[in-house]
């Protein structure tokens, strides 16, 4: 199938989104609430483009539009870019102190100062809320309407079934999802105040707190990774390490039937 990306001709399978055809043929589209392990969901609305099919023309959004027949796509409008900048203008007011953001206004010469700062430390893209539902975790979720939407537990009360995953934090654009670790607990911090506390068990080599060993195996199921083996529930991340490392160095020196030197590897 032919589209028409940008005044090119260009190839494009049939059910391909507009985002991911632009990105195979080098469009950058820029987008704050679209990730490719995710489902799209199209809250930002900055990857909206136009589409021009026969003598009609309107304005979709890229990552969840799939292509169906030979259109024309415009993704750098003049009008798309006005649209954009106010877009990203309201964005910041959320999160004045977002890099992702400035750096978004610094290349559609947003003007920054325009509307007063509300911080919200979110800019309800959902991706927090999603990737705890692809886990399993099922902690985060979207409340309200309309301007009053936002990242809330059940019942806005602190989770106590929240697996301390971290992928929450990991997958936020602004970076506003914050992962403390206290004495023997994890607390998850969303849109400014506990989301979530998760007690910490101590390391049976060690005897050191450390975080939540996740069970992953649905997950790696789904990413065709079943054969890989469970982590110990008990060590702690670096006594793991240590304890691999001794073993393959120990492995190493019986090909060679050496004795290895007293502690060697165990660091």
């Amino acid at each position: 199938m032919k589209v028409i990306l940008d005044g090119k001709e260009v190839d494009a399978e049939a059910g391909r989104t507009i985002l991911e055809v632009a990105r195979a043929n080098g469009v950058d589209i820029p987008t704050l609430c679209h990730v490719p392990a995710l489902e799209p969901a199209a809250m930002c609305r900055l990857c909206t483009v136009e589409l021009v099919e026969g003598r009609r023309s309107r304005l979709v959004t890229a990552c969840n539009f799939p292509l169906r027949g030979e259109v024309e796509i415009k993704t750098d409008t003049p009008r798309l870019r006005k649209g954009r900048k106010v877009l990203i203008e309201l964005l910041h007011t959320r999160c004045p102190d977002s890099v992702v953001l400035k750096e978004l206004a610094e290349r559609y010469g947003a003007d920054l100062a325009r509307f007063p700062d509300d911080n919200k430390d979110c800019v309800v893209c959902g991706l927090c809320v999603r990737v705890c539902e692809r886990i399993g975790a099922n902690v985060l979720a979207l409340s309200g309407r309309g301007v009053e939407i936002r990242v809330n537990t059940s019942f806005g009360r602190t989770a106590r079934h929240c697996i301390g995953c971290g992928a929450c934090a990991q997958i936020c654009p602004v970076e506003k999802i914050r992962i403390r670790d206290e004495e023997a607990e994890r607390v998850v911090i969303v849109c400014g105040r506990e989301a979530a506390r998760i007690p910490l068990r101590p390391c049976s080599s060690c005897g050191k707190p450390f975080g939540p060993v996740i069970d992953l195996s649905l997950v790696m199921e789904r990413a065709g990774e079943a054969q890989v083996p469970a982590f110990n529930l008990l060590v702690c991340p670096a006594c793991s390490r240590r304890s691999h490392a001794r073993r393959l160095a120990e492995r190493h020196f019986e090909q060679y039937d050496i004795e290895p030197a007293p502690g060697g590897g165990a660091e």
